[in-house]
């Protein structure tokens, strides 16, 4: 029954993610502002949790899961309420749309802390993939429902679409999950400095990795934002060292799975995301498909994560983390590698034939990472280790848009040097190296999948020394 509760929060901040984008070019021409200025709706929705997710997986700790999860479902449905309402210009709308990435940390940051405290070892990472089953359903139906109505009603509808689940959500918190105010952390102090400067250094780096394209790699506000994120992380750490109330307990990360999990985690949701990036546009571009023809295609890989994620959790629990991260993972390479050879001949059923290897990849993959990670961690933490857990993905799905935005542009560059080749051919070796990359970082991560320990006990041990 406790997926009532996390499926209704996964449904909206997933779909929430999606929908609005498809409405973009329509906000464009309503509000009569640049394509520059209305990107800011889709930044500050991503960028918003990867400052917030950790503060709020803390918080959780500290005052309730149960609590924070209700607020979550009000302040959610609250804003979705309001923002068609108020927005009378994009200024507005944006304001808004910055509170729901607050409401998306508020839920999303404990998800999977709560599936994990409610089930027992031995389940926990079948739970955890029945839990990636909703996280799939609400990144499927972005697109597909909000398509539908922004061509029936208008950009309004997506914002009301959550209204309802939130009601449901908030009940079925009431109803369902157990009062846990006995177990809340007996510390009730927040390191509120800390949570500035993590939430400073993240914030730094996430805007500095999605302006990369406009600014370059290697102009003055790119550089400036890498190195004010450094050295602001490093005072974090120092603080986090000092502190009796850490944000982030550091001993967490002498556990050997905790820390190489996570780096696994991102490092996995960096090659999802770049090809969830390149696929539209080798459909539409290249293969001349309509978008929304597009869209159905792209369904295959989210559908396939659905049917597969509940067995790569089972396979956590019986065989640990390698056998159905490392099988996972091998399929994305595979995908990869099969889609860097596709040409402008190339019929699109060859693509929904990878992206269903990329959904049972992804399915195997996230489910069983996401369980060594919150395995790793103690009951008392586990809702930092969700809230870390949730800014890997985060900031691994932002690092995916910016790399394969900068290799795509900038290998495009130099193969137009190139006269003999056509527009398409220069497209296609552009994307090729695109997917050379993501296949180099999915092997980075099967070396450290390999390098996991075989036990969670054995991961522990570090913690004692």
């Amino acid at each position: 029954m406790i997926f009532a509760v996390t499926s209704m929060a996964n449904l909206v901040v997933c779909f929430s993610i999606n929908s609005l984008n498809l409405a973009l070019p329509t906000l464009t021409k309503e509000f009569g502002v640049s394509q520059n200025s209305i990107s800011w709706l889709a930044l500050v929705y991503s960028l918003i949790p990867c400052c917030t997710l950790l503060i709020f997986g803390r918080t959780a700790e500290l005052y309730g899961y149960k609590r924070q999860f209700k607020i979550g479902f009000l302040f959610f449905g609250a804003v979705c309420i309001a923002a068609p309402l108020l927005s009378v210009n994009l200024g507005a709308l944006i304001f808004f749309r910055c509170l729901q990435g607050i409401g998306y940390s508020i839920m999303i940051s404990i998800t999977q802390a709560i599936v994990s405290r409610t089930f027992d070892s031995n389940k926990r990472g079948k739970a955890l993939g029945i839990n990636s089953v909703f996280i799939s359903i609400g990144m499927a139906a972005g697109p597909t429902i909000g398509g539908f109505l922004l061509t029936h009603f208008s950009w309004h509808a997506i914002f009301y679409f959550n209204v309802p689940f939130c009601i449901l959500g908030f009940i079925a918190t009431c109803i369902v999950m157990p009062d846990d105010k006995k177990e809340v952390s007996e510390s009730k102090g927040m390191d509120w400095l800390g949570a500035i400067l993590f939430s400073m250094s993240i914030g730094a780096i996430s805007v500095g990795l999605n302006f990369s394209i406009k600014w370059g790699w290697k102009s003055v506000p790119f550089l400036g934002c890498v190195f004010f994120s450094v050295l602001v992380l490093y005072i974090f750490i120092m603080r986090e060292k000092r502190t009796e109330l850490p944000l982030m307990p550091l001993k967490l990360f002498k556990n050997k799975m905790f820390s190489m999990a996570n780096i696994v985690c991102m490092l996995s949701y960096l090659v999802q995301q770049l090809i969830t990036y390149l696929v539209p546009f080798y459909l539409v571009d290249i293969l001349l498909l309509p978008s929304d023809q597009s869209g159905l295609i792209m369904l295959a890989s989210p559908i396939m994560m659905m049917v597969m994620s509940p067995l790569g959790g089972s396979m956590c629990d019986k065989y640990g983390t390698r056998l159905p991260s490392g099988i996972g993972l091998i399929f994305i390479c595979g995908g990869c590698l099969f889609m860097s050879l596709l040409k402008s001949s190339s019929n699109y059923t060859m693509v929904i034939f990878t992206l269903i290897a990329m959904g049972i990849g992804n399915g195997l993959s996230v489910s069983s990472i996401n369980a060594a990670i919150l395995n790793s961690a103690p009951r008392k933490h586990a809702g930092v280790a969700s809230g870390m857990l949730a800014t890997m993905r985060n900031f691994g799905q932002t690092l995916g848009v910016a790399s394969s935005s900068v290799i795509l542009t900038s290998r495009q560059l130099v193969y137009s040097k190139n006269k003999s080749l056509s527009a398409k051919d220069i497209y296609l070796f552009a994307q090729r190296d695109t997917y050379y990359f993501g296949i180099f970082i999915l092997i980075v991560a099967l070396a450290f999948v390999f390098l996991l320990p075989r036990t969670i006990t054995e991961g522990k041990l570090a913690m004692k020394n």
